[in-house]
């Protein structure tokens, strides 16, 4: 099975599981649990993400994240296409900062008003009844991560203010796992860049990076190898990237 076929079928997957297993999903409860001083099962999940995009990148946002899905589908459909640009590192820096920052002060809040006594580890603390109050937090996920797909498309949201995104994507500039081409077969079509759902220049990597596209916002859902019609583009480990391309 392709690549893409068995990515698409895990992002649908966990698309379908997120309302059974919501609390465990979905990025505003990291909140939650750093405001109430307990490692939950949310903060396991993506904390194991991050502590992983060293080795294979930003899998957990490509293979794993419902928002991302529903952007990815909703996106095909946007009122204009853009071209690549880099991400808004300070706006990145300044939603992470707001998010984590907000989180440990409530944290230190409650710790005063005897609420919190330090860290706990409790992965089902945040309960998994998905009852009004939830739906309505899931209705509104889904929605503006329709609404911003439909405007923005290519992902916006994760590249420019998704905090756990931003995270993922430090340690994602030293991913081990890529898409590499095969330059004796690339024939510079340019439909593995078209179809890329970050917008990712991929034929300037190639180019420039002897076929290694060292992108850190690449999501190695393997979307450019199942459109390259010569078979010249695969998902690959590159252990010594250096001597490759020095681009990110």
């Amino acid at each position: 099975m392709k690549v893409y076929s068995i990515n698409f079928l895990s992002r649908f997957l966990f698309l379908l599981l997120t309302p059974v297993f919501f609390q465990f999903f979905a990025l505003g409860f990291i909140w939650h649990s750093i405001c109430f001083g307990v490692i939950t099962a949310v903060v396991l999940i993506w904390l194991g993400f991050i502590v992983l995009s060293p080795l294979v990148g930003r899998i957990g946002c490509g293979w794993f994240c419902f928002m991302g899905t529903v952007q990815d589908f909703v996106g095909r459909h946007a009122f204009f296409q853009s071209k690549w640009r880099k991400p808004f590192h300070w706006n990145r820096f300044i939603v992470t900062g707001a998010m984590f920052g907000s989180a440990f002060a409530f944290y230190f809040l409650n710790r005063e008003r005897g609420i919190t006594h330090g860290f706990a580890l409790s992965p089902d603390f945040i309960p998994t009844l998905f009852d009004s109050h939830y739906k309505l937090v899931w209705v509104i996920d889904i929605a503006v991560s329709a609404l911003f797909a439909i405007l923005l498309n290519r992902r916006w949201v994760c590249k420019n203010a998704c905090p756990i995104g931003a995270l993922c994507a430090m340690g994602a500039k030293h991913s081990r796992l890529m898409p590499v081409a095969d330059t004796a077969k690339c024939i510079s079509c340019g439909k593995c860049e078209k179809e890329c759902p970050v917008g990712i220049p991929v034929l300037e990597y190639i180019r420039d990076c002897k076929g290694l596209v060292t992108n850190a916002e690449c999501l190695l859902c393997g979307k450019c190898a199942e459109v390259c019609k010569p078979r010249a583009m695969s998902l690959k480990f590159v252990w010594n990237r250096i001597k490759y391309c020095r681009m990110n």
